[in-house]
């Protein structure tokens, strides 16, 4: 085991240089070349080097999520799980984001990509809003949350006209 786990921790490090990684991500990369004992202790290992953690790799996903590619806390938390970090870190990565935070993006990703399509009036206008309203859903945005950036996106095209 002591030449495996020499070369399982180099290969460790090979991957945590190129991009970071969960623990969960980085032992299912290992198990694929090494036994699951020797994995695991590489693993631990990175850790206790400082080289791996998960809480530091959840605060970095919640921002590349929220921030850059402007999903939701629910779709940035499902993200965040699929890349092998536990549903109560990735709660807590996402907590720095408020309410009001969240519908401050919303309200960017309406002007930026939708604002066209709200424009319309009557029925046409009902039928464009519950279509941005799903697609915003479906970036992982709470319907509160949608409609209150909506409600204060009209108050100011009110307040322009």
């Amino acid at each position: 085991m002591g030449n495996e786990l020499e070369t399982a921790k180099k290969r460790a490090m090979y991957l945590l240089g190129a991009r970071d990684y969960s623990s969960r991500e980085l032992l299912e990369k290992l198990m694929k070349n090494y036994s699951r004992e020797t994995c695991e202790e590489a693993v631990s290992q990175m850790k206790e080097y400082g080289y791996l953690d998960d809480r530091r790799y959840a605060g970095k996903l919640a921002r590349k999520f929220v921030e850059v590619r402007k999903y939701g806390k629910n779709r940035a938390k499902m993200m965040m799980i699929q890349k092998g970090l536990s549903p109560s870190l990735a709660d807590e990565a996402l907590s720095r984001y408020s309410a009001d935070d969240m519908v401050e993006e919303i309200r960017a990703v309406i002007e930026k990509k939708y604002m066209d399509r709200l424009s319309a009036d009557g029925t046409e206008g009902m039928k464009e809003m519950q279509k941005v309203m799903a697609a915003l859903a479906r970036r992982g945005y709470g319907y509160e949350d949608i409609r209150k950036a909506v409600s204060l996106i009209r108050e100011d095209a009110e307040f322009f006209e």
